[in-house]
């Protein structure tokens, strides 16, 4: 609990240190028209890299897993071969295209076999065995293996590229958000837990969902609003919202008010992302992570553009994911990680966030699909951002500058 006596609440003027930015109303059609999605797949998802799991996942030789691509109808074969490196293949056997290994996670004793015909690959993807091979004509297995899939580790975070030549590498990708937030002890939280979700809506609405604190007065009177709500912050105000090119964070600000008894007893045995952060010794937080370095600093929300971010605090963090699948449907991944318990009530502590965090999601959720209905009826041709709305004006702005430079190159090209 932060015993400062007279917490000071955030003011205004974020989007001011963001001139170019602008604050007029921002035209809607990027959340609904069908066209805008066709270019933002050319223009931005096929020029990105996503997070598809941890290296923690297939820590040893033979270990793999297999994630789906919705956004691109791909499933890729990710393991650890036994020189310890980490592959990611398409999950297609080159015979005639069936799904090479059916589990979504396991061992392998260094062989994946196509449970069609048999054909057989190994951790490095190469085609180890035909059966009966001497009835085909003049296959080349060494032209045959599993396809790779680009791929890159961040902070223990595998990243895939949905393209076989990348846009970019994926250290310019994340830029300077991923090196001002590398250092955080990402790989202490080694337990995780996953929920899934469809939702009728762009996946920018997704994205502003938790972009912004300004409503949770409103629509979050119970879940969220009695701790980010507390002393005196009754607008809902961030402490900072940091842009860095495509990235941003944002920084929320509370004072812990006095919890339930049930919060009370889990926030004592378990970090809690609602409540104030307290720093763990040992380790300084990196300059991309509270970096007003506020004492009333409860969590970031670090967004890497387009569609991965991170709420975290000091003792555990979440992933969000979302995968476009239309101009109005997503699906949306929410990850918990947390450290192992090592006690029943510490366990008991991390389920009660999760269980605040699955309502508080819930609640948000509530509001997209019917944005989404107005959006595709034509009945709002505007969004006006509050001050502390920046993030979302942010994003709106940069799909319309990546838009706009896309289609600068394409007629160059014609």
């Amino acid at each position: 609990m932060n015993e400062m006596s007279v917490p000071p609440v955030p003011g205004i003027g974020l989007t001011a240190k963001y001139p170019e930015i602008g604050t007029g109303p921002c035209d809607t059609a990027i959340y609904h028209d069908p066209a805008v999605y066709e270019k933002e797949m050319e223009a931005i998802f096929k020029r990105s890299w996503y997070m598809i799991g941890r290296v923690e996942q297939i820590a040893k030789p033979g270990d793999f897993f297999t994630y789906e691509m919705p956004t691109f109808r791909h499933e890729v074969l990710v393991c650890r071969d036994r020189d310890g490196n980490v592959n990611a293949f398409h999950n297609v056997c080159t015979h005639r295209g069936n799904m090479v290994e059916h589990r979504p996670e396991g061992h392998s004793q260094g062989l994946f076999m196509c449970r069609f015909h048999g054909w057989a690959f190994d951790l490095k993807g190469n085609l180890a065995r035909i059966r009966d091979e001497e009835g085909f004509f003049g296959v080349d297995k060494a032209c045959n293996g599993l396809k790779r899939v680009p791929t890159g580790i961040w902070q223990g975070f595998i990243f895939v590229s949905p393209t076989d030549e990348p846009y970019q590498s994926l250290e310019d990708f994340l830029g300077d958000q991923g090196r001002d937030t590398a250092g955080y002890p990402w790989g202490s939280c080694t337990q995780s837990y996953q929920t899934s979700m469809e939702v009728g809506c762009n996946w920018k609405l997704v994205n502003d969902s938790p972009a912004e604190v300004y409503h949770i007065p409103v629509l979050h009177p119970v879940s969220a609003a009695p701790t980010m709500m507390a002393s005196g912050n009754v607008m809902g105000r961030l402490l900072d919202t940091e842009i860095k090119g495509n990235h941003r964070t944002n920084s929320h600000y509370s004072v812990m008010g006095e919890p339930k008894p049930v919060q009370k007893l889990a926030y004592f045995h378990a970090a809690a992302a609602q409540n104030v952060a307290v720093e763990d010794k040992g380790y300084e937080l990196p300059v991309g992570i509270n970096p007003t370095r506020s004492p009333y600093w409860t969590v970031d929300l670090i967004m890497f553009f387009p569609t991965l971010a991170f709420t975290l605090s000091a003792g555990m963090y979440t992933a969000h994911q979302v995968w476009p699948l239309s101009a109005n449907r997503s699906i949306y991944q929410q990850r918990v990680f947390v450290r192992p318990a090592r006690t029943a009530a510490e366990r008991f502590g991390q389920e009660n966030t999760m269980v605040e965090f699955r309502d508080i999601v819930m609640e948000d959720f509530s509001t997209l699909e019917r944005i989404q209905r107005a959006l595709d009826t034509g009945q709002i041709k505007q969004f006006h951002y509050h001050d502390h709305e920046l993030a979302l004006r942010h994003q709106h702005k940069v799909v319309t500058d990546i838009l706009a430079a896309y289609d600068t190159e394409m007629e160059a090209q014609s």
